[in-house]
């Protein structure tokens, strides 16, 4: 789909956030585009799912490649749309093209139909395409995010209409361009450029058959309500405010290395970054030192450079939204262990930020901080800890530290969150289900699970013709 630079106050646009360059624009659809692409999707969907899942893996998996071998192109564009270090950037492209070999490979065998288990004659269940889906896509990782929905739907048979976050276009461009270069048809995968207050009409169309966000809470609301009114399936991976749980001294250089990790990773601006790190009495000073330290060194600049460690936030607003929360608690009586500012630099940076000290009256308690902000709890043991875990409203993506195995398991099994990574940062493999309860959302992408989330799993039941028919109740 074409677009061209318009003039200038489109909404959907790149600026660069470590210059604050607008660099190019694009114009929204028209309605009257938007249904000629709903239609173009629902016209392509019956042949794309009659094609074989090995046909539309092998699809998947070029795709796969043509990820690796244009690395470089794409991650200096995610680099100048949303402030992401280089290496990270790289790191990113190998995900996506890790995410989208796998189900190219195991896609095929994750759908086989499955034997259930009956008295007599034979049941099947079946994994079918519903139809066309919209996904809905945040900023902080233009390729991960897209290609985690995009790669398993395509596989299994449905067609995709993408509407990608309005500060990376060209990135959603990439993409739609390199599934068109890997050989899928005309289609079945559509990038939309339309504005956040169109998505509703688009679940409302009678043709989409669900939809997945992954974006902030208030988003995901909306959405689950407009596909719930429609009796629409829909997956959604809202914000966390991810505990890090510390509950013994062993290898404490290396936790403390994790935590750095953990937070700091994408500039802090990523939905299972830890955000609360709770640690206990005994071991409570130490970390906060060791973790002040590592934070203290890194290197604001340019996220081009190598060199640089630190990069801007995704725009000046997101920048000013972590200081008011930062101010609030520091008014409030929240302790700066590190940093509390903006450096004197152009551009949306803000300090590597340590609190302590934070209570419940604090914005930065209950909300979540999507940059290079984390707090630190005291707590006497391991019930006060899970239960200040438990307190937030999210339920994303948690962490325990410890060299006792039996003790991580106990902590991992009362903790309110979809995932618990035990002894490193919460993290994600292509392999590995992913999603969250709570304020989280609901659903799962990734993994086995993932590629069924919006499939119709039919039951198709045998009895031999001759047997005799049973009353039939429920």
């Amino acid at each position: 789909m074409d677009a061209h630079v318009t003039d200038r106050g489109s909404p959907i646009a790149t600026v660069n956030p470590y210059t604050g360059e607008r660099v190019r624009e694009f114009p929204a659809l028209s309605a009257e585009d938007v249904g000629r692409a709903i239609d173009a999707a629902h016209r392509s969907f019956p042949d794309w799912r009659a094609r074989s899942a090995a046909d539309r893996g092998a699809l998947v998996q070029r795709a796969g490649r043509l990820l690796r071998e244009r690395k470089e192109e794409l991650a200096h564009l995610l680099t100048l749309e949303v402030g992401k270090l280089i290496n990270s950037s790289r790191a990113e492209v190998d995900l996506a093209s890790d995410i989208l070999t796998y189900y190219g490979e195991q896609g095929p065998g994750l759908l086989e139909e499955r034997p259930l288990p009956v008295p007599e004659g034979t049941a099947l269940l079946v994994n079918e395409p519903l139809g066309v889906l919209l996904g809905v896509m945040p900023w902080n990782f233009p390729l991960y995010q897209v290609v985690r929905f995009a790669g398993p739907n395509l596989v299994l048979g449905n067609t995709i209409l993408l509407k990608h976050a309005s500060s990376c276009p060209q990135s959603a461009l990439a993409l739609e361009q390199l599934f068109t270069d890997a050989g899928v048809p005309p289609g079945v995968y559509t990038n939309l450029f339309v504005r956040g207050r169109d998505v509703g009409k688009i679940i409302d169309d009678s043709r989409v058959q669900g939809a997945s966000l992954t974006g902030s809470e208030r988003a995901g609301v909306s959405l689950g309500e407009i596909a719930g009114r429609n009796v629409k399936r829909s997956v959604l991976e809202l914000g966390g405010s991810d505990p890090f749980i510390v509950l013994d001294d062993h290898h404490l250089e290396r936790t403390v290395y994790a935590a750095f990790l953990a937070r700091m990773g994408n500039t802090g601006q990523c939905c299972v970054a830890a955000k609360r790190f709770i640690v206990l009495a005994p071991v409570y000073d130490a970390f906060v030192a060791g973790l002040r330290d590592r934070m203290s060194e890194v290197q604001p600049g340019d996220p081009v450079d190598p060199a640089t460690t630190l990069g801007p936030l995704s725009s000046e607003a997101a920048a000013e939204l972590l200081m008011e929360q930062v101010r609030d608690a520091v008014d409030k009586g929240a302790t700066v262990v590190l940093g509390g500012g903006r450096p004197d630099l152009p551009g949306a940076f803000v300090e590597p930020t340590l609190l302590t000290g934070v209570t419940p009256d604090m914005r930065a308690y209950r909300e979540e901080l999507f940059g290079p902000v984390a707090t630190v709890y005291r707590v006497a043991d391991e019930d006060e800890a899970v239960a200040l875990a438990n307190t937030s409203p999210y339920g994303l993506g948690s962490a325990v530290f410890t060299a006792d195995p039996a003790r991580a398991r106990g902590v991992a099994d009362r903790l309110a969150a979809g995932m618990v990574w035990i002894n490193h940062p919460t993290a994600s493999r292509p392999e590995l289900p992913f999603g969250g309860i709570k304020r989280s959302g609901y659903g799962r992408e990734l993994g086995d699970v993932g590629i069924v989330e919006f499939a119709n799993r039919k039951l198709v039941r045998y009895v031999d013709a001759d047997a005799p028919i049973e009353e039939v109740l429920g």
